[in-house]
């Protein structure tokens, strides 16, 4: 397993490749686990963008249509 931090972003292009490769065989293999940490109503996707661009939503927020 590999992390990577934001800084790191910056060589993204050159590792492009290889780390969507790893990344879809990861997720094929049912290794790769998203946390949804907050879900919002879409009538309060405003909140959900708030809660993103603040910094307060942990794993990833979720609109439900």
């Amino acid at each position: 397993m590999e992390v990577i931090g934001i800084e790191q972003l910056f060589d993204f292009g050159p590792n492009l490749v290889r780390w969507a490769g790893q990344m879809m065989s990861q997720a094929a293999a049912g290794l790769v686990r998203t946390v949804i940490g907050q879900t919002f109503v879409l009538e309060r996707a405003a909140d959900a963008h708030a809660a993103i661009e603040n910094r307060t939503a942990l794993g990833k927020a979720l609109l439900l249509l």
